[in-house]
């Protein structure tokens, strides 16, 4: 007992033992849930179900949701490696979702550490207090439905892990003391087509937060090198999801089908692949040449949209949004109520503008709802209400003291994230069209929040040490 008590000393055990008792939580819940999709989560039918075709060996694009898979390779693919050695598509998904939650708690811990050891450097004789930092990451780690999000078969936790990695490296490269590491800056280079590869839509937002912040920080030389690496990795990230479309070919294949075990290793002819062209008519067509039989298949072959497509992705994504959002209150016991805009047009300009004008309540109502009152229609609402009462007093707490104290610690490390959480949560309370999808989609953000909880709180704790210390001076 006294050996574990000395081991836990340090801000860096203490950090590890809370990651590690989320690994304990975890394979508890693992085996405590049930071996049906959950209520919480109906969408994790749909990757178990994923999962299985896809390590069957069956083409993505014959699937029933036929993007689904493109959009979400990052948590399908390990999933199903899983399936092959056994393991049930429902089960696959739900570890490999959960060890991204685990390994996002390890990485936000060694931020954790490096921003401790950057603020005790930087502050001369302040000391953060530990304490500070446990909470907030307790808070992180044990969050109610961030935990929950993490341990079901949803690619949430992949999107989190991806992003959470971009940013971590991006802060090492511009807080490197000598040159910036070039494994962080191929670390993002291959973790942006990842989140493209987790959700598009977020890595086409990851993207255009990079550039920006790049630009901003045009004096820095390095600014330049993330630029360059960044516009790659949108375009690997583009071409690896929306980037290809699948095209029929206009000739016919076939594949044997026969048991005699002569004919089992031959394959058709040129002159029999001819033939096919003439008879196929569907896919999976039972055709006979020369006795033999075989069965139909129409190739599919991948078509390139063309950088230019790119560009326009952007602007059609945006445009989309008002569409999107009223698809998505369709059968939603939550929807969320659409604001009358004044300026109803046609046009690109009129929607942009009806989503400026929405934009202060859509991204209140992504942020903060549902509200205990009338938001709450059921249990899952209540507990989402309740847990929304953390999130509305974190931010009036950061409003006060950054008013109060007119700085935020280690803030020029903090940027790059702050940024994209403005813009991930503008653009997602326009997207969102009920709460109870944008309650989900909302923990995406939750390591912004405590990060920013942090700066605010080592401020507030450096002004009351340096007045402390003024007036001890003054004293003597």
């Amino acid at each position: 007992m006294k050996l574990f008590s000395l081991r836990l000393t340090t801000l860096k055990s203490k950090l590890y033992a809370i990651v590690l008792a989320s690994f304990i939580v975890r394979v508890v819940a693992f085996f405590a849930l049930p071996n049906t999709t959950s209520n919480l989560a109906l969408d994790e039918g749909n990757y178990a179900g994923l999962t299985e075709w896809i390590a069957q060996g069956n083409p993505d694009y014959k699937y029933p949701y036929t993007s689904l898979y493109t959009n979400s390779r990052s948590l399908i693919f390990p999933a199903s490696l899983l399936n092959k050695l056994g393991i049930n598509g429902l089960d696959s998904v739900r570890i490999i979702s959960s060890l991204y939650g685990f390994l996002a708690c390890l990485l936000l811990a060694n931020l954790f550490l490096k921003l401790y050891k950057f603020k005790q450097v930087r502050s001369g004789e302040f000391v953060p207090r530990h304490s500070t930092f446990l909470c907030l990451f307790a808070a992180f780690v044990f969050l109610p439905s961030h935990l929950t999000w993490s341990l079901l078969g949803l690619r949430e936790s992949a999107v989190e892990f991806w992003t959470l990695l971009v940013f971590v490296l991006v802060l090492y490269v511009f807080e490197a003391k000598k040159r910036p590491s070039i494994l962080a800056l191929i670390g993002i280079l291959i973790a942006i087509p990842l989140v493209f590869m987790s959700r598009p839509q977020v890595g086409l937002l990851l993207g255009v937060t990079l550039v920006i912040f790049s630009l901003i920080k045009v004096k820095v030389k390095i600014s330049w090198v993330l630029a360059c690496i960044t516009l790659v990795g949108i375009v690997l990230g583009y071409a690896a999801t929306t980037g290809f479309s699948n095209v029929a070919a206009d000739n016919w294949s076939l594949r044997l089908e026969t048991i005699d075990k002569k004919l089992a290793n031959t394959s058709p002819t040129q002159h029999e692949q001819d033939i096919a062209n003439k008879k196929c008519a569907v896919e999976g067509q039972k055709v006979v040449i020369e006795g033999i039989f075989y069965i139909c298949i129409n190739s599919v072959s991948k078509k390139f949209n063309g950088f230019a497509s790119l560009g326009s992705a952007v602007f059609n994504q945006a445009e989309a949004i008002p569409e999107r959002s009223e698809a998505n209150k369709v059968g939603a016991g939550s929807a969320i109520k659409t604001i009358a805009c004044p300026n109803k047009g046609q046009s690109r300009i009129d929607s942009y503008f009806c989503i400026a004008y929405r934009a202060p309540y859509t991204t209140f109502t992504f942020l903060f709802r549902p509200m205990l009152g009338a938001d709450v229609t059921n249990t899952s609402s209540l507990f989402a209400a309740i847990e929304n009462i953390f999130w509305l007093a974190a931010f009036l707490f950061v409003i006060v003291m950054l008013i109060r104290n007119r700085r935020l610690a280690f803030f020029g490390a903090l940027a790059p994230s702050l940024l994209f959480f403005f813009f991930y949560s503008v653009s997602a309370g326009a997207y969102e069209g009920n709460m109870g999808t944008a309650f989900r989609h909302r923990s995406l953000i939750l390591w912004v929040v405590i990060l920013l909880l942090a700066s605010t709180i080592l401020a507030s704790q450096q002004r009351k040490a340096e007045r402390e210390g003024i007036s001890g001076s003054s004293q003597e």
